[in-house]
């Protein structure tokens, strides 16, 4: 920590004593260098936090009225306080400077005739240099810690938490779109605008931002909020390369995975895919085929942050190590595996860190062949209403269902649905999006005719159709339950 006034006044060889505090934490402010000035203005020469040295020979009346416009002036170059040396001009502190420091809480001290203006220069000079090469000796032993920590894989939270130790503060890395990729401590809150602000100006309100524009990443923000008086640009600066190498490697890690998890998201899908393929499928991704494994099916909202993906990624490996990820159409599918009994500890921490979310959590599958029944499940469990993060159904008989009857169910389904299918194509038609919204509703009309947004006749005109087309009664509860089926078993195999 930089050299604070209270820390000078216990020099003895410097002699000060204190004439006006500054106000209840006066003695506290930081002394960021040393100006000897007679200036009756030195204001425009001053940058804030200066121990301002003077013998007031500008001004030999000790109760002139001109001293407290000087005392303000010097307010309001941020000075952190001001030194004045007694015997040369004036044999004692004017009257005057010390009421108007006292009126306007600006520390004041006295300096003795002995003392030398240098001397104290030279003091603070040391201390701040000393500081500097402490500072640079900190932010190595930080980048250093921080590159071991990569090598061995360490989640990205972990160097969040080693950068805020070091702060003594907390830690956040922001997208353009002022969303929180991860921070430490994990529940804490962040203002993007304020970000802005630290990163155009230097520091707003304790928020101090460096720009993360190495190794290939742009658009990202490592942000530090602490107290005053630690040198955080420093240590955040020594960190950001390497935050920058491992977020460039994260954001890059799901391109390199792409292809491989999109054959195995085939297999997973194809429920003719041998067992034995799909281990060897499991094993090419980094997943073992015998590993207890979390599945969680999220589906980002239009405008969604372009570091959502990332986000969810972060989220699930603060409780699992191994986390893969695999794009499905609009869907987002992630496997994460390496803790045992982590079905809700995932859940909890999605609803925590990405409330409002249409994401669903399943598991835990003990097996490949598991692991497409929860798949099954938790897309089956996603719904467009959804307000938060849900786990599916520890049972569900539709993901059951299809994996009993593997691929041969799949094309009976896709025979039993095909009038409907040829219908749609002929007439420009809805009988299929109309069935499977009837379903979804229990079969209740006039629930299907709300979520259609369609007349009640027109519903019923529809239901007649489907039920000539397919020959059935769907008032029964056997048609519903072989629709119901049908409709799980074409989606169960579909990459979509």
């Amino acid at each position: 920590m930089a050299i604070s006034i209270g820390q000078l006044l216990a020099e003895p060889t410097l002699g000060l004593t204190v004439v006006e505090p500054g106000g209840p934490n006066g003695l506290e402010r930081v002394v960021r260098w040393v100006a000897p000035t007679e200036l009756t203005d030195p204001s425009p020469f001053l940058r804030g936090g200066e121990l301002l040295l003077t013998t007031g020979s500008f001004l030999r009346d000790p109760s002139d009225p001109s001293w407290e416009r000087y005392v303000e002036r010097l307010k309001n170059s941020g000075i952190a306080a001001i030194g004045f040396g007694i015997g040369l001009v004036h044999e004692a502190i004017p009257s005057a400077l010390a009421a108007a420091c006292r009126a306007q809480a600006v520390a004041l001290l006295c300096v003795p005739y002995h003392v030398a203006f240098i001397q104290i220069n030279e003091f603070v000079a040391d201390a701040v240099v000393a500081n500097r090469f402490a500072g640079i000796r900190r932010a190595g032993l930080l980048a250093a810690s921080l590159a071991t920590q990569i090598s061995n894989g360490a989640p990205l939270a972990a160097l969040l938490q080693q950068i805020a130790i070091e702060i003594d503060g907390q830690v956040a890395l922001l997208d353009i779109d002022g969303e929180v990729l991860e921070s430490w401590p994990s529940n804490t809150t962040w203002s993007s605008t304020k970000a802005l602000e630290a990163l155009m100006t230097g520091t707003a309100d304790g928020y101090h931002v460096v720009a993360l524009d190495s190794a290939g990443v742009h658009d990202h923000l490592l942000v530090g909020r602490c107290e005053a008086g630690v040198d955080v640009l420093q240590a955040l600066n020594s960190a950001s390369t390497l935050i920058a190498i491992d977020l460039a490697t994260r954001l890059h890690k799901e391109s390199d995975e792409a292809p491989r998890m999109a054959t195995l998201l085939s297999a997973l899908t194809n429920w003719a895919v041998p067992t034995d393929t799909l281990v060897r499928y499991l094993r090419m991704n980094g997943l073992s085929p015998d590993a207890e494994t979390v599945v969680v099916v999220a589906h980002p909202t239009p405008g969604s942050s372009s570091g959502y993906s990332l986000r969810l990624r972060l989220a699930i490996e603060q409780v699992m190590p191994t986390v893969r990820a695999v794009r499905s159409g609009e869907h987002l599918l992630l496997f994460g595996q390496g803790v045992t009994d982590a079905t809700d500890d995932v859940l909890a921490v999605l609803q925590r860190e990405m409330p409002g979310r249409r994401i669903v959590v399943a598991g835990p599958a003990r097996d490949g062949e598991e692991i497409r029944m929860v798949l099954a499940s938790a897309r089956r469990t996603l719904r467009p209403d959804q307000t938060q993060p849900v786990r599916s159904r520890t049972f569900d008989p539709g993901a059951i269902v299809a994996a009993a009857a593997g691929r041969g169910g799949g094309i009976a389904a896709v025979e039993f649905l095909k009038p409907l299918v040829d219908h749609d194509a002929a007439n420009n038609g809805e009988l299929m999006q109309t069935l499977r919204t009837y379903i979804e509703c229990d079969g209740k009309p006039l629930r299907t005719a709300t979520m259609l947004y369609t007349h009640r006749n027109t519903l019923h005109y529809r239901l007649d159709q489907i039920s000539r087309l397919l020959n059935l009664d769907l008032q029964s509860l056997d048609a519903k339950v072989s629709c119901s089926l049908a409709f799980s078993l074409i989606d169960s195999q579909s990459p979509a």
